[in-house]
């Protein structure tokens, strides 16, 4: 069960030392295997957490007194006395230091400080309260109205410095070919000890070497999933695809659930009343470039009247003309070499790109300790790595979390939530949490399943957190009021939700190399804060906020909008420092907790001053190779790098580095000049390509003076356009585009703007996103008749940025007369509130009192 070309089960030699009973292993100088076997064998096998002992030898002192040893490494001390009885606390001690304080544990020592880990599902959980169920009366299990917290389980990190793992009743794999095997009988203990303090990333980074690394998943795992629980036909499928194109959203994956096959929990025939030529069917989605995966429940076996069923019963040696069914058998290797040749290769040659293996398989199997789920990830998985049809593609399967080691499988399916916002704001929680497992890669149903209604706001929001997890997809159960569809809800959120599914697209270069970091690092994508900063303790209190790669944290809105100003408050934290608030272009201090309100389109994300984050401007397909139209965004007020990394996106080439690496950086200088560097990129893979277009942008800044592309002044443009440079005064930032650069030769962007108009440009960005929401609803404020003689300041204000937008050599009277015009707006505003037309009556009085209401409480939270 090998994970790498070096991976083995048999630990080195040298890092091996038994005394009677006991063996102990020194995988790093920081993680321990301790055994205990009363028979006094122990065991060099792999088991379905565990895939690779063979680290370098550990420097370290033993000495041996009688019946005790004593083990030294740089970083800890066992004390272990053989005095016949399984680890005890009076037989087992390990010394190590936390924080830089002297600590020690003992076997039964409870980890009250673990920072958890995952769980398998999120079935029948609303926010992190799981559905308690119960027999009823008749002995069928029924949900029973009440709930409970869920417990996320023991992860490989604690802020008691010290984490415990018991691997004791974990089945076996060996053999030739490998296959699973029991644990052999008679009482064992296989334990592994990590003693990393609060080096949080040092535990994981040695966990990875153990338990397997979490693979890099094939680039267009990261476009958006379009799922529903529907008994779709084809040619419904066909008019969705053929509506996400007219809209101009973006989707790379269809879901395909249960009713794709005949009915029933088990299946795998096309059920030709839905799709009457499967093949073609299949084929008409690739050519339309999406990949396809389709829904699993193999535990009912296989059933006579299955197309596949004579083939499965001769290859399980029973009469087709006289047996009723070919069980379901996960421990028979000659069934499940069938499952995958009769069942599922013959799809895979039509066009099914990878399984959703949807549970219902039970927690036990034949062979004692062995579930179900974790085998069957891993036999997906390794049929899909060893079939000489696929080639060198990347394996990519889609099921639920299968325990320690589930991380080597990539994408997870979070399970059947409620669509209610206590869901939403159990996820990021829940997202960063299982990185202390290895386990990077969930994917929720974003929308939540049951009972499938959900409110607009809600599932905006939920789509936003969404764009920034590890994959994007979109689900409901069937329920006529479940609308999935972002471009058939009312305005505004429709037109929100597809830009937000566009940033998606936008982001994925980011996203991408900070998955391959993921591997690489095992740090996955969204993390806890704690990773960073883990004696501060509001690190640990700030469950709803992660890191989302190196260079963002993510606070997500996760409460609705309040109806009097239409923001929705968050409380964040932020760590020590500056940083940017991305979605309204201020600068923030650290070190403490904040409230701040945001309007329906913006999602407060962090980063720190000096940020380069790389992008691509959006198509409708993810594209494998290089990125042909880079974009960078660069944050101002101190220098800055960044490695953009690229693969051809679908080969396991990665793993033989077959990549190139693109440097990115920028600094400052006091005259208001900026220097934007892209590379030379260094590395080379098939569909890699040397030039590019690139746009970079420049936020919270002033408009430029000069702008110089590799020395070359380019003129500026009202609107965007290539070889020249705008300015979007609504989001002040300067863009510039530069039609063609070459990554291996590198190229340079040279930005001066005037220095004493940078101050005025920070936070201008979320006040004029507020001044167009006080514009908005100041609209039906209004009469047909004047009500005051300053009433439409209200829309020239708002419209500064489009101002700027046409003349950035205005920025500075415009600068100048925007707060003048701010300190008169409210009086204006509550003038408007109380006067009165010759035709308004009562009900438009109210009306209009309470447009104007709204507005001044906007304008009361824009200087935040």
């Amino acid at each position: 069960m090998k994970t790498a070309a070096t991976d083995s089960p048999v630990a080195t030699a040298a890092n091996v030392i038994t005394l009677g009973r006991a063996r102990f292993t020194l995988l790093t100088d920081r993680l321990l295997r301790l055994e205990w076997a009363a028979d006094r064998v122990f065991e060099d096998r792999a088991t379905l957490a565990v895939v690779n002992r063979a680290l370098p030898a550990v420097k370290h002192t033993v000495k041996t007194r009688g019946q005790t040893l004593t083990l030294r490494t740089g970083a800890l001390e066992l004390r272990y006395t053989d005095d016949g009885k399984p680890f005890h606390r009076d037989n087992l001690a390990v010394a190590f230091t936390v924080a830089g304080a002297a600590a020690e544990w003992h076997p039964g020592q409870k980890d009250k400080q673990n920072l958890g880990a995952t769980l398998r599902t999120l079935d029948c959980i609303r926010g992190d309260q799981r559905e308690i169920w119960a027999p009823n009366k008749k002995g069928a299990m029924v949900p029973t109205g009440k709930f409970e917290r869920v417990n996320l389980g023991a992860g490989f990190v604690s802020r008691s410095g010290w984490a415990l793992i018991d691997d004791s009743r974990n089945v076996l794999i060996g053999g030739r070919p490998e296959w699973v095997q029991p644990r052999p009988a008679g009482e064992r203990r296989d334990w592994y000890f990590f003693a990393h303090g609060h080096d949080y990333k040092g535990a994981l980074r040695d966990a990875a070497a153990v338990f397997g690394r979490q693979p890099l998943p094939p680039r267009f795992a990261l476009g958006y999933w379009w799922s529903r629980y529907w008994a779709y036909t084809d040619r419904e499928i066909e008019e969705l695809v053929s509506q996400f194109n007219r809209y101009q959203v973006p989707l790379d994956v269809m879901v395909i659930d249960m009713d794709w096959h005949l009915p029933g929990w088990t299946g795998y025939t096309w059920d030709r009343r839905y799709f009457p030529d499967p093949a073609e069917f299949l084929k008409w989605l690739k050519d339309n470039g999406l990949k396809i995966t389709l829904n699993l429940h193999p535990a009912d076996g296989v059933a006579r009247h299955e197309e596949q069923f004579p083939a499965m019963a001769k290859a399980m040696g029973l009469n087709p003309k006289t047996a009723d069914k070919v069980p379901f058998d996960i421990t028979d290797p000659k069934y499940m070499a069938a499952y995958f040749k009769h069942l599922h290769h013959p799809d895979e040659q039509r066009g099914v790109d990878f399984w959703w293996m949807d549970w219902q398989q039970g927690e036990s199997t034949a062979m004692p300790g062995l579930d179900t789920l974790p085998w069957i990830n891993h036999l997906h998985w390794k049929d899909m790595e060893e079939n000489a049809e696929r080639g060198d593609q990347r394996p990519l399967i889609f099921s639920r979390f299968g325990g320690y080691g589930a991380g080597r499988y990539c994408v997870g399916f979070s399970g059947d939530t409620h669509s209610v916002w206590e869901s939403l704001q159990f996820q990021p929680e829940f997202t960063a949490t299982a990185a202390n497992v290895l386990y990077g890669y969930w994917s929720h149903d974003i929308g939540g399943h049951m009972p499938g209604k959900i409110e607009p706001e809600l599932y905006l929001r939920w789509i936003q957190f969404g764009v920034h997890s590890p994959v994007l997809r979109t689900h409901t159960t069937k329920n006529e009021a479940a609308e999935r569809r972002i471009f058939a809800y009312p305005e505004p959120y429709a037109t929100l939700m597809m830009k937000e599914i566009r940033r998606r697209y936008e982001m994925i270069p980011y996203v991408y190399t900070e998955m391959r970091r993921c591997h690489d690092t095992a740090v996955s994508l969204c993390r806890p804060l704690y990773y960073e900063h883990p004696e501060a303790d509001d690190a640990y209190r700030a469950k709803n906020e992660y890191y989302f790669g190196d260079a963002m944290l993510v606070a997500p809105v996760l409460t609705p909008a309040s109806t009097t100003d239409n923001l929705a408050d968050v409380r964040y934290w932020l760590p020590e420092g500056d940083w940017w608030d991305t979605a309204r272009g201020t600068l923030e201090t650290g070190g403490r907790w904040q409230r701040r309100g945001y309007l329906l389109h913006e999602i407060p994300t962090f980063v720190r001053p000096g940020a380069i984050l790389p992008g691509q401007h959006c198509g409708l397909r993810v594209q494998g190779g290089s990125y042909r139209d880079l974009v960078l965004t660069c944050w101002p007020g101190a220098a800055g790098a960044y490695e953009l990394y690229e693969d051809d996106g679908d080969s396991r080439g990665y793993l033989r580095n077959d990549c190139a690496r693109i440097p990115l950086a920028q600094h400052q200088e006091k005259n208001g000049r900026r220097v934007i560097e892209v590379g030379p990129a260094t590395g080379r893979f098939k569909g890699f390509l040397a030039k590019r277009s690139l746009e970079v942008r420049l936020p919270a800044s002033a408009p430029a003076t000069t702008v110089r592309a590799n020395g070359r002044e380019l003129p500026w443009s009202q609107r965007p356009a290539p070889g020249c440079w705008s300015y979007d005064g609504d989001r002040a930032t300067v863009v510039i585009q530069v039609p063609e650069i070459d990554v291996t030769r590198g190229a340079t962007i040279d930005v001066v703007t005037a220095p004493a108009g940078q101050a005025a440009a920070v936070g201008l960005q979320g006040l004029l996103a507020r001044l167009a929401e006080v514009a908005a609803l100041f609209t039906f404020a209004g009469s047909g008749h004047p009500l005051h003689p300053d009433e439409r300041l209200v829309f020239e204000v708002a419209q500064t940025g489009n101002r700027l937008s046409r003349w950035p050599d205005s920025y500075a009277r415009e600068m100048a007369a925007l707060p003048k015009n701010l300190a008169r707006l409210p009086a204006v505003i509550k003038a408007v509130a109380k006067a009165q037309a010759p035709w308004d009556g009562p009900e438009t009085m109210a009306t209009r009192k309470d447009y104007c209401t709204r507005c001044l409480a906007i304008l009361k939270r824009s200087a935040e």
